[in-house]
C-alpha cells in the first residue's frame, strides 16, 4: 500500500544554500523539511540537539547540509530556510569553528554569548552544551577538527604531552592579520576538494593540509596553551633536538635507543633524562608515539581499493606484534586500527 496523499499537494520548491562553497555543492549529506528532522539528520555535526523556528511560518522551513570529511577535518554548510534557535545539549568532543556566510548569528557557549558575522566566528566548547540563533539570512560554514587529531598536532607542536586539553577562547576575530592564515588554509583545502586533478583527489596531502589548518588555528587563536607556543617549540637541548631529528629521518628503520644516543652524541642515561627534562617522556615513547602518527596517517589515507593492511601499515612502521600495536592504537587515538582504515 503506497500512501499517495502528499502527492496531491503542490510541489514545495527546494531550498538553494546561500554562499555555499563550490567545492562542497556535490556533497549535500542531508536535507530536511521540518525541525524535528534536521534535528535528527544533524546530530552527527553538532550532537544531540533540539530546533525551534523563532520567525516566520514552520511550514516554510528547510534545512540542508553539505559536507566532505577530508581525513580529521570536515568542512560542511549548515543552512536554515528561517530564522532559528538550535539547542544543543552537548557538542562533540571536537573543535568545532562555526563563521557565518552572511547574515549574523549568536552562539552561546559556557555563558558566553558570541556575537558572529563572516569575520567573527564563534569555537564553542567542546562537550558542553551550546546555544544557536541565527535569522533566516545566515548560513554557516562548519569546521570540525577531530578532537584526536588536534591532541596529537599540538603535542608534537610542543614537543611534549599534553596536561590538559585545548580550549580555545569562544570569540573568534576573523578580521586580524594573523587569522587571514587560517582563513587560507581553509581556502586551500575547499580548493583541493573542488578540482577533480589536485593532489588530494589522488589520495595525496590530507595529512599536511589538515595540518596547516590545524596549526594555522593554534598558533592565531588564544587558548590555554598559546603561551607555550609563543615561547617556541623545540626542546631546549641541542643533544634532544638532534635525536628527534634523527628520529624522523629513520622512523621507517629498526632503530635503538643506543643508535639514538650515538647520533645524539650523549649516553643513553644522559639522553633518557634530557627527554624526560625537555619532552616530559621517553626516548622508546617518543619513537614509539611518532611511529603510531605515521602509521595512522598512512591507515587514513589508504584509497578503497589499494590493497591495504592493517598488519602491513603495522609491519611498515615497525611494529611486529599486532595485537599490541592494536592496543596501543586504540589508546593513542581512541579507535581500532582497522576502523582507520575503513573510515
Amino acid at each position: 500500500m503506497l500512501n499517495t496523499q502528499g502527492t496531491a499537494q503542490d510541489p514545495r520548491p527546494r531550498l538553494k544554500p546561500r554562499g555555499l562553497p563550490p567545492a562542497l555543492e556535490p556533497h549535500g549529506v542531508w536535507a530536511a523539511t521540518n525541525p524535528a528532522e534536521a534535528a535528527l539528520f544533524g546530530q552527527d555535526v553538532l550532537g544531540s540537539h533540539r530546533v525551534h523556528v523563532t520567525d516566520g511560518d514552520i511550514a516554510a522551513f528547510e534545512a540542508t547540509f553539505h559536507g566532505v570529511l577530508v581525513r580529521d577535518v570536515t568542512l560542511g554548510y549548515l543552512d536554515y530556510s528561517t530564522a532559528v534557535r538550535v539547542e544543543v545539549r552537548a557538542l562533540p568532543d571536537d573543535v568545532v569553528v562555526l563563521v557565518p556566510a552572511n547574515g549574523t548569528s549568536i552562539v552561546t557557549t559556557r555563558g558566553m554569548a558570541v556575537d558572529c558575522s563572516p569575520v567573527r566566528a564563534a569555537i564553542p566548547a567542546p562537550g558542553q552544551p551550546m546555544t544557536l540563533e541565527c535569522d533566516a539570512d545566515t548560513a554557516h560554514l562548519v569546521v570540525r577538527i577531530a578532537r584526536t587529531a588536534i591532541d596529537v598536532h599540538l603535542s608534537r607542536l610542543l614537543g611534549r604531552s599534553l596536561d590538559e586539553p585545548i580550549e580555545f577562547e569562544p570569540e573568534f576575530d576573523l578580521s586580524t592579520g594573523s587569522s587571514s592564515r587560517w582563513n587560507f588554509a581553509v581556502q586551500m583545502l575547499h580548493a583541493e576538494l573542488f578540482d577533480d586533478s589536485t593532489l588530494l583527489h589522488r589520495g595525496v596531502g590530507h595529512g599536511q593540509l589538515e595540518e596547516f589548518v590545524m596549526s594555522s588555528l593554534l598558533y592565531c587563536q588564544p587558548s590555554n596553551h598559546s603561551d607555550r607556543l609563543a615561547r617556541g617549540t623545540a626542546p631546549d637541548r641541542p643533544t634532544v633536538n638532534a635525536a628527534c631529528e634523527f628520529i624522523e629521518r629513520n622512523l621507517g628503520h629498526a632503530i635503538t635507543v643506543h643508535d639514538i644516543a650515538a647520533a645524539a652524541g650523549v649516553s643513553v642515561r644522559t639522553l633518557q633524562n634530557q627527554f624526560s627534562d625537555d619532552l616530559d617522556r621517553t626516548v622508546t615513547g617518543y619513537l614509539r608515539d611518532r611511529r603510531l602518527e605515521r602509521a595512522r596517517a598512512e591507515l587514513a589515507d589508504a584509497q578503497p581499493g589499494s590493497g591495504a593492511t592493517v598488519t602491513d601499515v603495522a609491519s611498515r612502521w615497525g611494529f611486529t606484534h599486532l595485537g599490541r600495536f592494536a592496543v596501543m592504537y586504540r589508546t593513542r587515538f581512541g579507535e581500532s586500527p582497522s576502523q582507520t582504515l575503513r573510515s
